[in-house]
């Protein structure tokens, strides 16, 4: 009960700390035009966000921006968002349920695009419904979507509208862009701003090309040793339930971690290969015979490598330091010859066969050197015997560093 109680408390710290996550210097543009420098919580957004989270100074309190009051925020040439009205085409890009339609299901919504390029050509992007769409503008004019889509010609056979590569080629004459440049123009980010930047060149435009601060995907290689707190309980039909004493062993692991280099590396998946102990011992009553009464001393041996796979999620507080939470599934790579034994009675001679375990954590890392979290296992049974049932539960405090 203590382990869970102090679990619940680190977890709802960790929780009340996500709102310090990492804040950057930008601007907001508000609906009467004037221009206030601010502090952005970046959320590396997929698509168009419908609010975001800024404030005025590092005190300051947050404040909520969103299309009532705000007409453009950004970053520097890190990111930008226009609020604009535009036709946006509806239609699914998931491959069962396409329709056989090859017109785009047009409609009028008000968002916040996101800015690629700006220039005397500009590109602009958002998600609807998971699916990329794309805009473009010519010399500060109407935005416009540029049309993609896939339909079904036959129950068996998908075919493309590609109208993008026409508007583009019928507005942006250049010289240096040929039929072919618009013929083998791929519906996809990077092919699109090329093009636009082009363009912009070719009429001695520039081109601001708004990238986010590409974050690396990351390889983390840790030693984690650590305390753990164990107990165990059994329970053999006919007989009353043994609750063992809790223990307290030692758990080394080394720990693999990639951290993705989406939404500014805040997920990541682990395995962190374990070697554990647990040892404990108890006098039981039990039934001998059916008439008899007599007690045994059953000693515990479980010392296992096990194998924890799971993902982790990062909250910064700034650069050098995060909270974080995670999750895994934890199973035996082996048990090391661990078994349960008793000192007069052959039935209490088991052989352990450990079941797989979920895994909570909570815990703080420093400088991506340094950390220290506490995990809690969820119980698990350590016998497979029809007749015996067993719970055996841990909670670790672990320490870590990465040396690479």
């Amino acid at each position: 009960m203590k382990f869970n109680i102090f679990f619940a408390a680190i977890l709802f710290s960790t929780i009340s700390a996500f709102s310090q996550t990492h804040f950057e210097p930008g601007y907001i543009i508000e609906t009467n035009g004037t221009k206030v420098a601010c502090l952005i919580k970046n959320e590396d957004w997929k698509g168009s966000p419908t609010t975001f989270v800024y404030k005025l100074s590092e005190n300051g309190e947050t404040k909520i921006g969103s299309l009532d009051n705000v007409i453009e925020f950004g970053s520097e040439q890190s990111f930008k968002y226009i609020k604009a009205t535009v036709e946006i085409d509806q239609s699914t890009d998931v491959v069962n349920n396409l329709k056989f339609d090859r017109n785009p299901d047009l409609k009028e919504e008000t968002i916040f695009l996101k800015t690629l390029v700006e220039g005397k050509a500009s590109l602009y992007f958002t998600l609807n419904s998971d699916t990329p769409r794309y805009f473009y503008s010519k010399d500060n004019g109407t935005i416009e979507q540029l049309i993609y889509k896939r339909y079904l010609v036959t129950r068996l056979k998908m075919g493309t509208n590609d109208r993008y590569k026409q508007q583009l080629a019928t507005n942006l004459n250049c010289s240096d862009l040929t039929e072919k440049s618009f013929e083998n123009l791929e519906y996809k980010t990077n092919s699109l701003i090329n093009i636009i930047t082009k363009y912009n060149s070719c009429h001695n435009s520039e081109s601001v090309v708004f990238k986010k601060n590409k974050r690396e995907a990351k390889f983390n290689l840790s030693i984690r040793p650590g305390v753990t707190f164990s107990s165990f309980s059994m329970q053999r039909r006919g007989d009353a339930q043994v609750n063992f004493d809790s223990n307290t062993g030692i758990r080394i692991g080394v720990e693999a971690e990639y951290i993705f280099p989406f939404n500014n590396g805040k997920w990541s998946v682990f395995v962190e290969p374990t070697y554990r102990s647990y040892k404990t011992e108890k006098e039981i009553l039990y039934v001998d015979m059916i008439t008899f009464q007599k007690y045994t001393t059953v000693s515990v041996n479980y010392t296992s490598i096990e194998l924890p796979l799971g993902g982790r999620h990062y909250m910064y507080l700034k650069n050098d330091a995060a909270f974080f939470i995670d999750a895994a599934v934890i199973m035996d790579l082996t048990t090391l010859g661990s078994e349960i034994n008793s000192s007069n009675e052959d039935s209490y001679d088991l052989n352990v066969m450990a079941d797989a375990a979920l895994a909570l954590g909570v815990g703080f890392r420093y400088q991506n050197k340094y950390s220290v979290s506490a995990r809690y296992h969820t119980s698990r049974q350590l016998l497979n015997y029809e007749n015996i049932n067993s719970g055996y539960k841990s909670f670790a405090v672990i320490v870590g560093y990465n040396f690479l």
